[in-house]
C-alpha cells in the first residue's frame, strides 16, 4: 500500500502514471461515479503489477476543487466488504483489492484502492453501465497515455497475453518441481571482462551518482556478450515493459529517458536519487542513493565507535526483491532460455549500522555495524527461477548482507514478513 511519502512523490510528478489513476472526490453511493472507479480497477487488474486508484485526488492537481474527501466519503471508500462487493459486481473473475487511507501534503485525505494483477486469467467486465462500462470487454491501461480503455494496440494485447502465459508456465514449473522434474540449463560462456569494462566506463562518465556516496548498485546482464544484442529502438520499451511497480514508486524510474551511443538511461534527482542505463549489449546498470536515516527512537546504539550512516533492514529486502523480479522480466522478454547474472552491491557503507526505521517496530537492541566499505553478491538466474523464485532469492541475498552486520536476529521468516507487508502475499 502507498504510504504518504510515496503519495507525495506521485503528486510531485504532476501527472497520472500507467499504474496510478486519479479520481476526484465522489460518493460511493453515486452509481455513475462508482462505475468510473470500477472501470479503472478492471483496467489496472489487467496490467502487470496492477496499480492504484486514488479517490479524492483531482487530475487538475492538489489545489483543485475535486481534491480531498469528506469524513463521510472517506468512511464510504474504506468499507472493504461494501467496496469489494460493488466493484466485483462489474468483474469476472473477481478482482483482488486492498483499501487504505492516504493523507495529502496539505492534510486532506484520500482513499487508496490497491489493485492486484489478475491471478490466472484476465478480468472481463461483467455488466454494463451506460457510457461507463460495456459488458464482456477487456479493459487495460494504455501505454500511450494513462487512461482506462478497451481500445488496445498490439502492445497492450501482447502484454496481457504474455502475463497470462507466464502465470500458466509458472504453475507448470512449480508442479514439475514438486514432481521432481527439473529443466536443464546448458552452460554458456561468460563475458565478464566485456561487461565489467562497460560498467567501468559508465561509472566514470559522470552520468551516475557520485562514486563516494553510499549507494546500492545493481548490474544485470546475460552470460554471453554481444555489443548489439538488442536493437537500439527496442531498449526503452524493454525497460518500460519490465518495470516493477509493487510499491507505487517504480523500479526503475522511467519517465523522461535520455540516450547515448549505445544506451538509454535516466537520472532522477528528486525524492529518491537514482540513475540507470540499459545498453545494446543487454546490460542494465542501476545506481541509487542509500537515503539518510537516523537511529531508532527506542533502539540501543553503542556510539563509542564512529557511525557513518544507518541502513534500515527493509531497504535491502525490498530493493533486492524488485531487482530480481525486474531481471526475470527482462530475461523472459530479451534473453529467453539464457541464464543472466544479477550482481547486487552496496558501496561506501563502512560503519553503517542497522536500524528498524519503521513506526510499527521497536528499535534493534544492539549496535550491528558493517566494517568494510562494500558488499557484493551474485545470482545466476535461470529462466525457471526467474518465474518461480524471485522472493526467495531476494531473501537469500538480504540474509547474506544482514548477517555480515553480525545481526543474529536476521531470519528468513522475519524477512519474508517484510516482503508480505510491503508487497502482499505471493499470488497463488
Amino acid at each position: 500500500m502507498l504510504n504518504d511519502e510515496q503519495l507525495a512523490a506521485i503528486i510531485e510528478a504532476g501527472y497520472e502514471q500507467r499504474g496510478v489513476e486519479f479520481k476526484s472526490a465522489g460518493d460511493r453511493t453515486d452509481r455513475a461515479f462508482l462505475a468510473n472507479v470500477a472501470r479503472a480497477v478492471l483496467a489496472l487488474a489487467n496490467q502487470r503489477d496492477g496499480g492504484y486508484v486514488i479517490v479524492g485526488l483531482s487530475e487538475d492537481g492538489i489545489d483543485a476543487a475535486g481534491t480531498g474527501l469528506s469524513d463521510e466519503q472517506l468512511k464510504q471508500w474504506l468499507s472493504f466488504d461494501d467496496v469489494t462487493d460493488q466493484i466485483n459486481a462489474y468483474a469476472d473473475p473477481p478482482v483482488r483489492i486492498q483499501l487504505g487511507r492516504g493523507e495529502l501534503p496539505d492534510g486532506r485525505c484520500v482513499a487508496i484502492i490497491e489493485v492486484a494483477e489478475f491471478s490466472e486469467i484476465p478480468i472481463l467486465s461483467k455488466k454494463d453501465y451506460p457510457k461507463r462500462i460495456v459488458a464482456r470487454q477487456l479493459y487495460t491501461r494504455s501505454m500511450a497515455k494513462p487512461e482506462s480503455s478497451t481500445s488496445m494496440t498490439q502492445n497492450e494485447l501482447r502484454e496481457v497475453i504474455a502475463l497470462a502465459t507466464e502465470k500458466q508456465l509458472a504453475r507448470f514449473l512449480e508442479t514439475a518441481q514438486k514432481a521432481g522434474v527439473h529443466l536443464s540449463q546448458a552452460e554458456t560462456t561468460a563475458a565478464r571482462d566485456e561487461f565489467a569494462a562497460q560498467v567501468q566506463i559508465a561509472r566514470s562518465s559522470g552520468f551516475h551518482l557520485n562514486a563516494t556516496s553510499p549507494q546500492l548498485v545493481t548490474t544485470i546482464h546475460p552470460e554471453t556478450f554481444s555489443a548489439r544484442q538488442i536493437p537500439f529502438p527496442e531498449l526503452i520499451p524493454a525497460v518500460q515493459n519490465a518495470t516493477v511497480r509493487w510499491r507505487g514508486w517504480p523500479f526503475p524510474w522511467v519517465q523522461r529517458p535520455t540516450s547515448g551511443r549505445d544506451w538509454v538511461g535516466e537520472q532522477n534527482d528528486s525524492m529518491h536519487p537514482e540513475t540507470w542505463q540499459f545498453f545494446e549489449s543487454g546490460q542494465f546498470l542501476d545506481c541509487r542513493a542509500i537515503e539518510e536515516f537516523g537511529p531508532d527512537a527506542d533502539g540501543f546504539l553503542d556510539d563509542r565507535e564512529p557511525i557513518n550512516g544507518y541502513l534500515p533492514i527493509w531497504v535491502p529486502v525490498l530493493h533486492f526483491t524488485e531487482v530480481i523480479e525486474f531481471a526475470g522480466r527482462l530475461q523472459r522478454s530479451q534473453f529467453a532460455g539464457e541464464r543472466i547474472s544479477i550482481e547486487l552491491a552496496l558501496h561506501n557503507i563502512h560503519r553503517f549500522v542497522l536500524v528498524a526505521a519503521h513506526r510499527n517496530r521497536s528499535g534493534l537492541h544492539g549496535t550491528y555495524a558493517y566494517n568494510d566499505d562494500a558488499w557484493d553478491y551474485e545470482i545466476l538466474l535461470t529462466p525457471e527461477e526467474g518465474l518461480t523464485n524471485p522472493r526467495e532469492l531476494a531473501v537469500d541475498a538480504a540474509l547474506d548482507l544482514l548477517q555480515r552486520f553480525n545481526w543474529r536476529g536476521a531470519t528468513r521468516e522475519l524477512l519474508q514478513g517484510i516482503q508480505i507487508e510491503a508487497f502482499g502475499p505471493e499470488q497463488p
